[in-house]
């Protein structure tokens, strides 16, 4: 009897233990969420002109290395290949506008819907027109980065 109230008593402790750092705010990398729906917002404007801009610099710092691109076509591109189609010529982007952004944030990780209307030309076939997409972000070291995209063309009926 004895060592099963010491059991109970352990248990108890772990739970309340468990329980209190369940609620307790994360200290590091602690953030409001409605500066964290800003500063997304944000990136995602300065993201979209840094393309217009051919700013790949900026780029770099938002995609994270791992980041992938779904394209309207079905295909998947790296970081890597994203930068090298806007620096040779084969993407270009005349022009950029974003609307119809929300944003939603999950602790280190949000999600970015929108629309983006554009003036573009990839491999000299234009492909300008509305472009419905969907970005994830993670937060690493208090810093937004970009680890996916897709985007799907808006298609008038």
């Amino acid at each position: 009897m004895h060592m099963k109230r010491i059991v109970e008593i352990i248990l108890l402790g772990l739970a309340a233990t468990t329980l209190a750092f369940a609620q307790a705010p994360a200290k590091e990398g602690k953030s409001d969420a409605a500066t964290d729906v800003k500063a997304v917002t944000q990136l995602e404007n300065d993201w979209s002109t840094a393309i217009v801009q051919k700013d790949t610099a900026f780029i770099d710092r938002t995609e994270a290395p791992e980041f992938l691109f779904s394209g309207p076509d079905g295909s998947l591109s790296s970081k890597a290949d994203g930068i090298a189609e806007l620096t040779s010529g084969a993407y270009q982007c005349a022009s950029a506008k974003i609307d119809d952004l929300k944003v939603l944030v999950f602790g280190h990780t949000a999600v970015a819907f929108g629309l983006e209307t554009e003036k573009s030309t990839y491999k000299g076939k234009d492909t300008s027109g509305q472009y419905r997409f969907t970005d994830t972000f993670v937060k690493r070291k208090g810093v937004w980065v970009a680890v996916a995209s897709h985007s799907t063309k808006v298609e008038k009926h």
